[in-house]
């Protein structure tokens, strides 16, 4: 028999220093005062009784099933293991990390219903394709963070985007360098994994700076697959009440797509970039950029594992603690009668 958490198992001095307390208050008590009689109340009776060793053991009964509870507890919560149990595994080895542009550009309409509208739905398709990738979803405008770390759990990611929206980051624009920053740290650290980085966008990068990053995600076998999220023609930007979003100048912006950056970052990461404006089949592209060979398939195989046996150790703590219980509160009153003299009342 193994323990998954043994360090727990000094917490077994606590029951035992309850108990050795108890043992020496009760030592020191009969020492002193010997001539004490003590009460024992009954549901019908109340005996006077000394403090003799049988009654002794008795008054201790509720105590010792407390201890002995909480032991059974504490051996329950480092949980005892053993015997074996082999179970089939499924390893997927592909990492996908969905970047979801949310600058105000994204709320042109261009494309119906909007440029995000779009983007979402492409996100929610590529979910109903896929089996067992590990998916994470990071959010970016001026600034970029991991919203949801990888994994196979898709139902977190559908729960988070119909909540994303243009307000949800408080800084404006298209930082490139922030995104592949965040990123680079989002992905696994296995070497045997297909990652791909989906960025959903439609505008330019502030800087030229995330092209020092190119490097690094080579390194990491991270391919880019971006999506232009927007039409040459372009849409007006309404500021969502009622008007119109106007430049410096006085001038209304005209938002158009603007996709040479996300073209350079997926050819330079042999990735692909595709037009938005149409619907895409992102998990079809995810498939073309597979490289042949173990990565990105599925992987079986048996593993072992020791069974858990805490239920029995906690079946024993749920039963001592009862018996404590009811030692230690024996006596349940009773409703009773009372007959008061003649003129009184009954009750």
């Amino acid at each position: 028999m193994s323990f998954h958490w043994p360090q727990l198992l000094w917490l077994l001095a606590i029951p035992a220093l309850l108990m050795l307390v108890e043992i020496i208050g009760r030592v020191r008590v009969i020492a002193v005062r010997p001539k004490i009689l003590r009460a024992n109340a009954g549901p019908r009776t109340l005996q006077l009784v000394s403090e003799n060793r049988k009654s002794k053991i008795e008054s201790r009964k509720s105590k010792i099933l407390l201890c002995l509870g909480l032991a059974f507890a504490t051996v329950a919560i480092a949980r005892p293991q053993w015997g074996r149990i082999e179970e089939p595994v499924f390893d997927q080895s592909r990492e996908i990390l969905i970047a979801l542009d949310l600058s105000r550009s994204m709320n042109a309409t261009d494309i119906k219903p909007t440029r995000l509208d779009r983007a979402r739905l492409l996100v929610s398709g590529l979910l109903s394709r896929l089996k067992g990738e590990r998916v994470g979803l990071v959010v970016f405008a001026g600034t970029a963070f991991l919203q949801s770390p990888l994994s196979s759990d898709y139902e977190i990611l559908r729960d988070f985007l119909p909540l994303l929206n243009s307000d949800y980051l408080p800084q404006g624009g298209t930082d490139y360098t922030m995104l592949l920053n965040t990123a680079l740290s989002s992905f696994g650290q296995s070497d045997n994994a297909d990652r791909f980085l989906i960025i959903l966008s439609d505008g330019e990068a502030n800087d030229t700076t995330w092209r020092s990053l190119i490097g690094k995600l080579k390194e990491r076998n991270i391919r880019v697959i971006a999506l232009g999220v927007g039409t040459e023609a372009g849409s007006i930007m309404s500021d969502g009440k009622g008007g119109l979003i106007k430049d410096e100048r006085g001038a209304v912006v005209l938002s158009r797509l603007e996709p040479k950056t996300l073209q350079e970052l997926a050819g330079s990461t042999n990735g692909v970039y595709a037009d938005a404006s149409a619907w895409v089949d992102l998990a079809d592209l995810v498939d073309k950029t597979v490289a042949t060979g173990r990565k990105g398939e599925f992987r079986e195989e048996n593993r072992v594992r020791l069974a858990e046996r805490f239920q029995w150790p906690l079946a024993a703590a749920l039963a001592f603690l009862c018996l404590s219980y009811f030692f230690e509160f024996p006596v349940r009153p009773k409703n009773r009668a009372i007959r008061l003299a003649k003129g009184g009342v009954k009750k």
